[in-house]
């Protein structure tokens, strides 16, 4: 193992700067070759009892190798992965080392990019969209024309020059790339870093075999270029298999094999564990690592997979390769350069840009918003049209105020349930990724909503205002308007709030109607709010349905001046009999503009509290 190690870094010298062989070519060629090493990893899960998932793994992966953790499912591949990077480890307890160039202290983020096994991106955008908005998060320091060129260069060196401008959509749903063009996207964001460890969760998951041997081939190029690849692999032919430089396998959390693939059957061999020659090797390897539990071979299973690990463990290979580990050096220590990323207002200008390019080419929930509140604006319209002003019509007409502030609050608060869930993996990848801190993702998505839910609630009042006869004169429309827009506000800043706070959207969902339900049936129209009960009465300040009601009645009586004359009825007399009173109205208005700004605010906390515990 040890001569193979000294291959990858002799392969790796003659293509380094100052070489005879180097060639500048692009800043993918200029790589900061790092080794990547780990010295008794041990892995516990804690939940629901205490277990051992990895038990005191060692390991090394030098500049110019692609290294695979293979291993039957459940043993431990992915666990090592991002034990390595410190990610995903939520409910597990991990010891152990690991040196980057060397050295513990290096911050393995600063030098790694992680491709992950699920394809997530937003999947409205074009694979340039994609790119370029990567580029401006990942690449601070840089001008357009120096991103542009980089996004040139990937795209090149990833063969994605076919589908730059084709939508990315979304498997199964929207049609889009394809899963080979998904993966190298994947890869292409990554490198824009230019990285010197590149990790890999399964990357030919998924992947038909021409696909998958085009994406190792891909991968083979850029370890030339003196990059180190660490990778899980399940599976693969054995043209893949036979094209890695050093194989690590693992199971049931055992080291049982660290080497070339070419050794390995010979290993295999001298444990009478033989493959047949119709076999191929990678999935004959797994097999004898794998733990079958349906018929009731699993003691056979793990007498094999120990068998196994203690012949490694007492081989000349280990003995070599931990005599290496603690007395070689490392390559590439020395200074590492943070990654710097884009500034709070340049994040938060291209993730609303990302947003607004999502919600332009997904119109469904905007159609259906506009097309729904004019219809309805139509219907209040004419069940409420040309309302006289008797004691009946005043009756009416303040049910048509309740009913507007209802139809503003319903379709708005539902609609908007959806702001979590469909983005939170991605959320989470992409802010443990350094691309971006929670705020900005969190206002850019809100200004992006914002428009949807100001103008349609707008348009509904538009429509209905005259056709019911409400108060004459610009002010009062004008004054019913903005009321309207901070009662759809409110409905869209609790949806928000509920969204982030809520652990999945059924469970928002199954909050969202009954506390809904208590804000209605104490918002003035179907109870006096002087007279509830004591105990239940509280629930009436908690009520934007109560405020934008009381305000709507306000701006609406006092706009009827002729009313007193006609009928000796005054604005005071109809609001009393509701207990609401004309010197609340800028009352109601700023308290409406506090319930937007704490209900964001929780969302706020919410969000950032579920995206730091799903690291």
């Amino acid at each position: 193992m040890e001569a193979s190690e000294t291959d990858a870094l002799l392969k790796f010298e003659e293509g380094r700067p100052g070489s005879s062989t180097f060639a500048p070519a692009s800043f993918l060629t200029e790589v900061h070759p790092m080794t990547l090493a780990w010295h008794n990893i041990q892995v516990w899960r804690e939940k629901p009892t205490r277990s051992l998932i990895l038990d005191n793994i060692n390991g090394m992966a030098c500049p110019g190798q692609v290294v695979a953790l293979m291993g039957a499912s459940g043993a431990g591949k992915t666990t090592l992965l991002n034990s390595l990077m410190g990610r995903n480890l939520k409910g597990l307890e991990v010891t152990g080392d690991v040196f980057v160039g060397g050295s513990k202290d290096v911050n393995i983020g600063d030098v790694s990019g992680y491709v992950q096994q699920d394809e997530m991106f937003m999947s409205t955008l074009t694979v340039n969209e994609h790119l370029m908005i990567q580029a401006g998060l990942r690449l601070a320091g840089l001008s357009k024309s120096e991103m542009k060129a980089r996004v040139d260069e990937v795209v090149d060196e990833l063969g994605l020059k076919k589908c730059r401008h084709s939508v990315i959509g979304l498997s199964g749903i929207t049609k889009g790339i394809s899963g080979g063009e998904a993966k190298r996207l994947m890869v292409a964001s990554v490198l824009l870093d230019n990285p010197s460890i590149l990790f890999l969760d399964e990357p030919t998951t998924g992947l038909d075999s021409h696909m998958a041997l085009a994406l190792m081939k891909t991968l083979k190029k850029l370890a030339a270029g003196g990059r180190t690849i660490v990778a899980t692999i399940h599976q693969p032919s054995s043209i893949i298999f036979n094209m890695l430089d050093m194989v690590i396998l693992l199971g049931d959390g055992l080291l049982s094999y660290m080497g070339p693939p070419k050794e390995i059957l010979g290993f295999f061999d001298s444990l009478g564990l033989v493959c047949p020659d119709e076999y191929n090797p990678a999935d004959y390897i797994i097999d004898m690592l794998a733990i079958d539990r349906q018929k009731n071979n699993e003691q056979i299973c793990l007498e094999r997979i120990h068998k196994v690990a203690k012949a490694f463990k007492e081989s000349d290979l280990t003995r070599e390769f931990n005599e290496k580990l603690t007395t070689f050096e490392g390559y590439g220590a020395g200074p590492v350069q943070k990654k710097q990323r884009a500034s709070f207002l340049t994040q938060l200008f291209l993730l609303s840009k990302r947003s607004l390019i999502d919600n332009k080419r997904n119109p469904a929930l905007t159609r259906a918003k506009f097309i729904q509140k004019a219809i309805m604006g139509v219907f209040v319209g004419l069940l409420y049209l040309n309302t006289k002003l008797d004691q009946y019509g005043i009756t009416n007409i303040n049910g048509a105020l309740f009913y507007l502030v209802a139809e503003l609050t319903y379709s708005t608060h539902f609609g908007i349930l959806t702001f979590l869930p469909n983005d939170f993996p991605l959320i989470v990848r992409e802010h443990f990724d350094g691309l971006y801190s929670i705020a900005p993702y969190y206002l850019a998505r809100i200004f992006s909503y914002m428009p949807i839910f100001v103008l349609d609630g707008a348009v509904m009042l538009m429509i209905s205002y005259y056709m019911i006869g409400l108060a004459p004169g610009f002010q009062y429309f004008l004054a019913n308007i903005g009321i309207g827009i901070l009662i759809e506000q409110n409905a869209a800043a609790s949806g928000v709030m509920l969204s982030t706070v809520s652990p999945s959207y059924s469970i928002a969902i199954s909050i969202a109607g009954p506390a809904l339900t208590i804000l209605c049936l104490t918002g003035g129209i179907y109870a006096n709010v002087a007279e509830l009960p004591g105990f239940i009465s509280w629930t009436q300040y908690f009520s934007w349905f109560k405020y934008g009601f009381e305000a709507m009645m306000i701006n609406q009586w006092r706009g009827v001046d002729y009313v007193e004359a006609h009928m000796n009825t005054t604005l005071t007399t109809i609001l009393d009999s509701y207990s609401f009173y004309e010197s609340n109205f800028w009352i109601d208005i700023l308290i409406m503009f506090l319930f937007i700004i704490g209900y964001y605010f929780v969302g706020y906390l919410g969000l950032a509290i579920r995206v730091l515990k799903a690291k």
